[in-house]
């Protein structure tokens, strides 16, 4: 893809990094989920893991139209947790469980020098009480975070806008080819101590995945409810949902998925 080339004395972002996908360990979920958000100013999340076979295959994705009809179903599915938004920008949220107890809080000020930052704030007990979402990336169609040493990144596919996936960043290390270490031996001096050279390999792992009838675009809800899948045994099901409502209320204040940007090949970093 071409780099567009900042105009004089614009903003300059950091370039991102595109990942490689690693297609050795397929997403393989543990939990389903639904992402309402309703006419309350709350969004409530809620558990469609007995139907997790029905709703995701390896071969065919997300079933969002199976997820559908069980959230319209009679009794409804459970509900884990309800965001409500505390302001009428929805820049700041609160989360409670299933009993009521507040598990976490959401802020995202507009008025700041980092725009587009989500801080999520976990009551519970959690490994790190703090997690930062920011934007990255070409239009912020990606978004990181750090938890627990480690980098996840939520993308949105390039031209399908309501499909997005959540990767983790593994890095290994191993020894530079001989060819390449000859030829840094042949450029130093003798009297120098050459360390054995090491390269860094980044790939992205699937964790996560999410679907919604429609794009969020100019400004309106667009489809009401999502379908998010998850393997909790490598993120925990709290801290994908609620990165994932930072991405996605961002587009309820930003028109920015509205036209089809390049495939970034993978994930950026």
């Amino acid at each position: 893809m071409t780099t567009p080339q900042p105009q004089q004395g614009a903003k300059v972002e950091p370039q991102a990094e595109t990942v490689p996908i690693d297609h050795s360990k397929p997403l393989t979920p543990t939990h389903a989920l639904s992402i309402t958000h309703t006419k309350h100013h709350t969004i409530i999340i809620q558990d469609l893991t007995p139907s997790l076979s029905t709703l995701f295959s390896a071969k065919d994705g997300l079933a969002i139209d199976e997820a559908t009809k069980l959230i319209d179903a009679t009794p409804a599915p459970p509900t884990l947790y309800t965001l409500k938004k505390e302001n009428l920008l929805g820049t700041h949220l609160t989360v409670h469980d299933k009993d009521g107890k507040e598990v976490a809080e959401w802020k995202n000020p507009i008025l700041s020098f980092h725009a587009g930052k989500v801080t999520i704030k976990f009551l519970g007990e959690q490994e790190q009480k703090i997690v930062e979402v920011n934007p990255i990336g070409h239009e912020r169609i990606s978004e990181s975070f750090n938890l627990n040493n480690k980098t996840y990144i939520w993308e949105a596919e390039s031209k399908h806008h309501q499909h997005k996936h959540l990767y983790e960043i593994i890095e290994t290390s191993k020894p530079t080819p001989p060819s390449a270490k000859a030829e840094a031996s042949a450029s130093t001096p003798e009297t120098e101590v050459i360390a054995a050279p090491i390269i860094s390999i980044k790939k992205a792992r699937e964790v996560a995945r999410y679907s919604q009838k429609h794009v969020h675009g100019h400004g309106h809800a667009g489809g009401k409810e999502g379908l998010l899948v998850i393997d909790s045994g490598e993120i925990g099901e709290l801290v994908g949902v609620l990165t994932l409502c930072a991405m996605l209320e961002q587009v309820h204040k930003e028109d920015r998925f509205v036209k089809a940007y390049d495939n970034v090949v993978g994930v950026v970093a």
